[in-house]
């Protein structure tokens, strides 16, 4: 009897996740550059052994660009280091960095709305959840994939090097955290929502 319910639910989700993915393909790269200050300020609470410099270049896949200035001389191996006032860069797509928000969107649009004060509410709380999501994937990456080239330099040196929050982190949502991150966000989002507005 529900039948019918969850296949318009399927098909909004399917309609919702292209529409937000066609958006992200035309527009995500002036989506990216209004989030660069943010990222900044993310990646430099994250680690105070940079300066952070991030852009959006255009490239065959366009692709966010950390710029991170050494704070203080960063050890690599007991008999090398990166001496400060250096500059190190890394990158990720742009595509790749919004795959958690349109996850998240996707949810937070489909959610079946009960009332107007209840899409409010999911509205007032998706707001701050886009700036999480963010702040937990992009900015933590781009200094997770710095701290990978430590790594691969110390390991062909012979020398073992702990490994960084920023690194672990990194492989973590990399292993699937990606899509399970916004994907709790949205349906906690939902699920509050609902439950602020029942009678």
């Amino acid at each position: 009897m529900n039948n019918p319910v969850y296949g318009y639910l399927f098909l909004k989700v399917i309609l919702v996740w292209l529409l937000l993915s066609l958006a992200g393909f035309f527009w995500g790269n002036g989506f990216a550059s209004m989030m660069t200050p943010f990222y900044e300020y993310v990646t430099e609470a994250a680690s105070t052994d940079y300066v952070a410099a991030i852009s959006i270049e255009e490239r065959q896949e366009n692709s966010i660009v950390l710029a991170a200035t050494a704070t203080r001389a960063k050890l690599i191996t007991p008999s090398r280091s990166l001496p400060a006032g250096t500059t190190i860069s890394s990158d990720i797509s742009v595509l790749h960095t919004l795959v958690p928000l349109v996850i998240f969107l996707t949810i937070i649009i489909s959610w079946p709305m009960k009332s107007l004060k209840q899409l409010s509410l999911i509205v007032l709380l998706a707001l701050p959840s886009i700036f999480c999501i963010s702040a937990i994937t992009a900015p933590i990456q781009l200094l997770g994939l710095l701290d990978m080239g430590f790594q691969n330099a110390a390991q062909q040196a012979g020398f073992v090097r702990e490994e960084s929050f920023a690194l672990k982190w990194m492989v973590l949502t990399e292993g699937g955290g990606r899509w399970l991150i916004p994907a709790l966000f949205g349906l906690a989002c939902g699920a509050i929502s609902e439950s602020l507005t029942k009678k």
